[in-house]
């Protein structure tokens, strides 16, 4: 074998295969903004609240509503009971 043959094919222009198995696999690095965090968002929001023109509120579904209400049943209970519910903490206010 010889090298006249060959075509020299620079490693960092070689496409990496993508393994289907892992392709939800995200990096851990956190970078900060950037537009594909920004376009998630956005496609979690579109799932999420139904938007129309003439509304001043979002829509939510079912599912939606549900965690908001839990989500505020367990904070008046903190603030009744002096601690969070959910992670036992001793919930602190400045005002007593």
């Amino acid at each position: 074998m010889s090298a006249r043959g060959r075509k020299s094919v620079n490693p960092l222009d070689k496409k990496i295969p993508v393994n289907p198995k892992f392709k939800h696999v995200r990096s851990t690095l956190d970078t900060g903004a950037s537009l594909s965090k920004y376009l998630e968002k956005l496609e979690e929001m579109k799932r999420d609240y139904n938007f129309k023109k003439d509304e001043i509120f979002k829509r939510m579904k079912i599912p939606t509503f549900a965690q908001l209400v839990v989500q505020v049943a367990d904070f008046d209970t903190a603030d009744e009971t002096g601690t969070i519910a959910e992670e036992g903490e001793p919930y602190i206010d400045s005002c007593r």
